[in-house]
């Protein structure tokens, strides 16, 4: 991959790219939905098949926007992946480590669910959320201190 950025993008490609990811990830979240109720190892390798392809074009549209992106623009989203991405996921490690220590004395919320299987993706996605907003977070501080 090279590291010189290619021709910026137009209003109309960034435009043309989001509605890009967004169909998407209707058609994936739908493909997923009604591969949801197909039973057995079948089901669950369609399931993986189109979720990893889904992943792949997200994947591609990324690299696509990155090879456009300014060096400034770079350089703030790898800082604050970087510095807000392991922040957020300390305080997520953090959070987890103590419910999963002292747990029986932690009534948690039934929205997050009751099955070993809805916990492990509501600790997943808490994590992430965490990364997320950690990232936004360094994000403007990157973009506010070059100001």
């Amino acid at each position: 991959m090279s590291s010189k950025p290619a021709k910026p993008y137009g209003a109309s490609a960034l435009v043309g790219m989001a509605v890009g990811t967004l169909v998407l990830g209707v058609v994936v979240g739908l493909g997923a939905g009604f591969l949801s109720e197909l039973p057995g190892q079948v089901g669950v390798l369609l399931t993986a098949i189109l979720l990893a392809v889904g992943m792949g074009g997200a994947v591609w549209l990324s690299v696509g926007w990155w090879r456009r992106v300014d060096e400034a623009a770079r350089e703030a989203h790898k800082w604050a992946w970087f510095w807000g991405g392991t922040c957020g996921m300390a305080v997520g490690f953090v959070c987890l480590l103590t419910v999963s220590m002292r747990g029986a004395e932690l009534p948690l919320p039934t929205w997050l669910g009751t099955a070993p299987q809805d916990l492990l993706v509501s600790g997943m996605m808490a994590i992430l959320a965490f990364q997320i907003v950690g990232y936004l977070i360094a994000w403007a501080w990157w973009w506010l201190g070059q100001r």
